[in-house]
């Protein structure tokens, strides 16, 4: 029911006076505003009623979409018997009343949804996807095509693959068609087929199914590439996030078998959501696709290395016996017995830290650089420090 008919109420005073009113929506009023007419069952006649627009004054309220209208009539008749039927049509001519179509049942079909579609692994390898013709779509038997699209939970169904097929209910997706230890969504449906003699238009989506494929090894998987059309090839990959931060992989490029292999830079990276991998990717710049349209590409793992010059990272051996003795005057004596290095004219410098009993970590360290020249004292296997600054009896 309109909102104009919904919202009509008429009332009179039994004497010679009806009212009636009713509202439209704002902007159907502008695009095609309505007439009340009455009609009864004496004279049988349309006739129009007056309407005066009531203001917000008028109802006492704030803005509204709604135009409210009051119209009013007199007549002589009024009694038991007299019937007023009253309707609405749109004012100054405006045609909204009718659209007609011829149809023909057998070029205006959309089946109904396949359903029971069901996913099995095979013993090849293979994940095999059935599914039944609707109930309400039977009569179309073979007369069907179907489209199967699948895709990686976490991906857009824009990136899904899709395959079109007629005859037939089951397809086979192959282990190379997907990516190993992935969760996989599928679905389908279903439109007149052209060699049918019927014509109409996809049916809407059947109810999803999902499973998972196995894991693969510890290789990149799912390596692609796509060619812009222009000047790059953007090639992309997946591997394991927490392989990344022991290996880095690299993509390497030869556009002939002749030509020397290239290593593509840089490379970036990108989380997969809900998944332990990443994707990293890798443009390539195309500077004559015309003469140059086949390139080889590999994804491998690339070999670090760090030189490191052994008489530039010396650590020595600590000292070893290390003695305290009193000598006297307050002085202490500490010795100690250096490690000989392979070369005797590499010189060594010592550093020697003190501290109160038991206030290891309770206090700064007293640090003295100490020159192994002033303390060999012509002994080549012990080198001996005086000290003047420990506190006696500690």
């Amino acid at each position: 029911e309109s909102i104009p008919m919904k919202s009509l109420k008429c009332y009179s005073d039994y004497n010679s006076q009806v009212t009636c009113t009713w509202m439209e929506h704002s902007e159907a009023h502008d695009l095609i505003g309505m007439i009340l007419y009455q009609r009864d069952n004496i004279d049988m006649e349309n006739k129009n009623m007056s309407c005066e627009r009531q203001t917000e004054s008028d109802l006492h309220e704030g803005p509204d979409v709604f135009v409210h209208w009051v119209c009013r009539r007199t007549t002589d008749y009024l009694g038991i018997g007299i019937k007023d039927t009253y309707g609405f049509r749109p004012k100054n001519g405006t045609d909204v009343n009718q659209t007609e179509l011829d149809v023909d049942l057998f070029q205006n079909v959309q089946p109904l949804p396949p359903q029971n579609l069901s996913v099995s692994p095979m013993i090849s390898g293979d994940f095999l996807l059935t599914w039944q013709t609707a109930d309400g779509s039977q009569g179309l038997g073979s007369a069907l095509d179907y489209e199967v699209t699948y895709k990686r939970q976490w991906e857009s169904w824009e990136e899904a693959a899709s395959l079109l097929l007629s005859s037939t209910t089951q397809c086979s997706l192959r282990p190379e068609d997907l990516v190993p230890g992935s969760s996989y969504v599928a679905r389908v449906r279903a439109r007149p087929g052209q060699a049918s003699g019927f014509s109409g238009q996809y049916s809407k989506w059947s109810t999803e199914v999902s499973w998972k494929t196995p894991e693969g090894g510890l290789q990149p998987r799912n390596l692609r590439c796509l060619f812009n059309g222009g000047d790059r090839l953007t090639c992309s990959w997946e591997v394991k996030k927490v392989i990344t931060t022991s290996v880095l992989f690299g993509l390497f490029v030869r556009a002939t078998p002749e030509s020397q292999e290239e290593e593509c830079s840089p490379v970036h990276e990108k989380t997969l959501p809900h998944t332990p991998y990443v994707v990293q990717s890798c443009e390539i710049p195309v500077s004559n696709s015309s003469s140059q349209s086949q390139y080889h590409v590999s994804v491998r793992a690339k070999t670090e290395e760090k030189m490191i010059e052994a008489h530039k990272n010396i650590q020595v051996l600590p000292p070893a016996n290390v003695s305290v003795t009193a000598t006297g005057n307050q002085e202490y004596e500490l010795r100690w017995k250096k490690h000989n290095l392979k070369y005797n004219f590499i010189p060594q410098r010592y550093q020697v830290k003190y501290w109160e009993n038991d206030r290891y970590e309770k206090v700064t360290y007293k640090v003295q650089e100490v020159d192994a020249s002033m303390l060999l004292r012509n002994r080549p296997a012990c080198t001996d420090c005086r000290q003047n600054h420990l506190i006696p009896g500690v």
